[in-house]
């Protein structure tokens, strides 16, 4: 065989192999969303959110010039 034709076979197979690799991955990642969604549906989830206000009382003396 050509070196050429070596070094091609080389790339060929690594990139199969790093597209294989994140096929599975990206199929594992969902599964295992979809499995926490599914376990998930029927619980209940509690918030708390508290608001604080207060209002700086200030004076305003209109005193209108004559």
């Amino acid at each position: 065989m050509d070196k050429k034709k070596i070094i091609y076979e080389i790339i060929k197979i690594t990139c199969t192999a790093i597209i294989s690799i994140a096929a599975v991955l990206t199929a594992q990642s969902c599964t295992m969303s979809l499995s926490v969604s599914k376990n998930n549906s029927n619980s209940t989830q509690k918030t708390e959110q508290t608001t604080t206000s207060s209002a700086d009382s200030t004076q305003i003396n209109i005193n209108p010039k004559k």
